[in-house]
């Protein structure tokens, strides 16, 4: 009976290891999916603040040329 038991004991902590591990493996998982939208939107948006800012020049120096 105390054998059983301590198996029984092992076997939940092994449970319990797994689960911690699933949930790690989780938080790394979405972490990487951040970091991988970071890589992406980073340049995007600076893409458009460039070209938004080089359209506003050339917008204002048609004005003032004209």
């Amino acid at each position: 009976m105390l054998e059983h038991n301590e198996q029984q004991a092992s076997i939940e902590k092994i449970h319990a290891d797994i689960s911690r591990i699933y949930a790690e493996q989780r938080k790394f998982n979405a972490e990487v999916h951040k970091i991988t939208r970071e890589i992406f939107w980073y340049p995007v948006g600076i893409a458009i603040g460039f070209f938004t800012a080089v359209g506003t020049v050339m917008a204002l120096a048609h004005k003032l040329l004209t």
